[in-house]
């Protein structure tokens, strides 16, 4: 319960009860004005949440068309989450699923996401990705998902364009294990 929330049972409480209030109490209790955050905490706390959702969004388009077997462009899913060098990855990956005649299954598991930069309409998250569940099949049904690594730790800028983030640039990393990465859950 708020502070301010609190104050008003408080008060409700007061004048709802049968004895008489002492002349000389004010007249009205007043709240606490500081606030528990910030402006400048709020706005950057909405801002890694948008900028995280946008990412989430994205990871699940791409998980999406991959099980769908690829695309040689850019969907509206896609724009709408990404931009610049990290859509065009995205894209690359895609398009090379499209070529190749295969279809995933599974998803990626996004074990965690840290916030580790912030300016105005910019973020900087790190994240840790999981592709062990989405495997590739090939026409026949045969297993082609590519051997080797499946996790990584991936640190992504995310930026506001009009009212929309997306996931701009990115460093990605292969790990064999996430512990003592900032984003492990």
């Amino acid at each position: 319960m708020s502070v301010g929330a609190a104050v008003a049972c408080c008060a409700l409480a007061a004048a709802c009860t049968s004895e008489p209030v002492p002349s000389s109490a004010p007249s009205f209790i007043r709240a606490a004005t500081t606030p528990t955050e910030t402006q400048i905490e709020r706005q950057m706390r909405l801002d890694y949440q948008a900028a995280e959702k946008a990412y989430r969004a994205n990871i699940v388009e791409q998980d999406r068309l991959a099980r769908a077997g690829g695309v040689r462009r850019a969907t509206p899913g896609l724009k709408s989450t990404a931009e610049s060098e990290y859509l065009s990855a995205t894209i690359a990956s895609l398009a090379y699923i499209k070529r190749k005649g295969w279809h995933g299954t599974g998803s990626t598991t996004i074990l965690g996401v840290e916030h580790i930069g912030w300016q105005e309409k910019r973020v900087r998250i790190m994240s840790c990705e999981d592709g062990s569940g989405l495997r590739l099949f090939d026409e026949s049904g045969k297993d082609v998902t590519p051997k080797g690594d499946s996790q990584f730790v991936q640190s992504l800028s995310v930026v506001q364009r009009d009212d929309r983030w997306k996931v701009s640039t990115f460093d990605s990393k292969s790990v064999k294990v996430f512990e003592g990465e900032p984003c492990a859950a």
